[in-house]
């Protein structure tokens, strides 16, 4: 059944898979970066005011939808539609939806309702988002052969990415220097949504799924220590990822006398736009070493090993964060940067090629089981923020954060070891195989 499904996937379908992960992630990036601005200046224009809390509020219910994926991960395992596919139906439908959300946000929102239109306008489109990159990550397991799945999945996180780094910047910097007003903005990401989303209808789904009882095989995803490790290895595997973007980029610009650390606040050395500029360059240099990384990881864990992939991976990875240490100019920096991300890049890569080969055991409810892996991996990005807080509150010193962000990442290596490369290593299963045969 697995071998039969597989041979569905051509490889002209991974530039399809990439765009609609640039295109979510962007999504993500213009609610960070795009919407509080324009909150901010749309109602400051009526003599109101709203406060950060304001802005934490409708980003707190907005994500709520990340938070649940692995409910969505049962549904696009469970439902389908027979003429459509298991999986198609829900990358189709709820990405056009949320297509059409963007498009007619602008018609609806005034300064005196803006705040609510946002916080439901925005549940409605990471509703969207959320399912269907939910049921997108299940049609990979489900059609991409395991020789290639390393790749592609590196490949479409990359891009995910980077279109959550570079994304909101980018549509940033069209507002600047073009004018184009940002309701334009919401229009035309909607209508790439849907034109994205649309691509996925050529992409063949296989017409014959297992059955799936939701309570049986939920149960069986929970009551081994082989699917613990896993689950270990996925809650270290982010660790540091949110954070050492936030810390590279503000370290970089206190280096340029962009922006000044008094100790106790952050403080813009200038009021000058351009500044929007500089954070734009240092998020696509980074976003290069992620894209460069996670392709040439995922090459490694198909083409030769995934073992040896997580190794190079947590080595570059370690290596990128103390050369921080070594200077302060701005060029080695940036150069630093591309590194960072290309660390972050092959280590997801080669995370998500073991992650695929685990969720490939669960066929009955595979995007399940991958959903379960992101929500320990999700929690673990959650812990590192936490961590770094408190230790950068307690020392205040960005160099011995990065010292430290090197040191707890490797923690991940840990469950790594203790899991079997029989699990994850079909090269190494093949070759059991053939010795059992002789």
């Amino acid at each position: 059944m697995t071998e039969e499904k597989e041979k569905l996937y051509k490889h002209s379908y991974l530039s399809l898979f990439s765009v609609n992960y640039f295109i979510q992630g962007t999504v993500t990036s213009v609610f960070a970066v795009i919407i509080p601005i324009y909150l901010l200046m749309l109602i400051a224009n009526t003599g109101a005011a709203i406060t950060a809390s304001d802005i934490a509020f409708i980003a707190t219910i907005v994500m709520i939808p990340w938070s649940i994926k692995l409910f969505f991960g049962i549904l696009t395992d469970k439902y389908g539609m027979e003429q459509v596919g298991r999986r198609r139906p829900w990358i189709l439908f709820p990405i056009i939806v949320a297509g059409i959300v963007w498009i007619v946000l602008p018609f609806l929102i005034t300064p005196n309702n803006a705040i609510m239109v946002f916080i439901i306008a925005g549940l409605i489109i990471t509703t969207g988002t959320a399912l269907s990159d939910t049921a997108l990550d299940g049609l990979i397991i489900d059609i991409v052969p395991k020789e290639q799945l390393g790749s592609v999945q590196g490949t479409c996180w990359g891009l995910r990415s980077v279109g959550m780094i570079f994304g909101g910047p980018l549509f940033a910097i069209l507002i600047w220097i073009f004018g184009i007003p940002v309701e334009s903005i919401f229009i035309l990401l909607g209508i790439f949504m849907i034109i994205a989303a649309l691509t996925i209808i050529i992409v063949q789904e296989p017409k014959t799924y297992p059955e799936v009882n939701v309570r049986e095989h939920f149960k069986g995803m929970f009551n081994n220590s082989k699917d613990w490790k896993m689950y270990s290895f996925s809650a270290f595997n982010a660790i540091i990822d949110f954070v050492v973007i936030v810390f590279l980029s503000l370290y970089i610009l206190i280096q340029m006398g962009l922006v000044s650390d008094t100790g106790t606040a952050l403080e813009l050395e200038t009021n000058d736009p351009s500044i929007y500029m500089v954070q734009a360059y240092i998020s696509f240099l980074i976003s290069i070493g992620i894209v460069g990384g996670a392709i040439v990881g995922g090459l490694m864990s198909d083409r030769k090993s995934r073992k040896n992939s997580v190794y190079i991976s947590y080595i570059l990875a370690t290596a990128a964060l103390l050369l921080m240490l070594l200077s302060a100019n701005v060029v080695f920096l940036l150069v630093i940067g591309v590194l960072v991300g290309a660390g972050m890049g092959w280590r997801h890569s080669s995370y998500s090629a073991v992650a695929g080969e685990y969720s490939k055991e669960h066929p009955e409810m595979d995007s399940t089981y991958l959903s379960i892996c992101n929500s320990f991996s999700n929690l673990g990005g959650a812990l590192g923020l936490v961590f770094a807080g408190v230790f950068f509150a307690a020392t205040g010193d960005y160099l011995l954060m990065f010292f430290f962000l090197a040191l707890i990442q490797n923690i991940g290596i840990i469950p790594f070891l203790l899991m079997d490369p029989l699990d994850y290593e079909f090269k190494l299963r093949e070759t059991e195989a053939l010795k059992k045969k002789e």
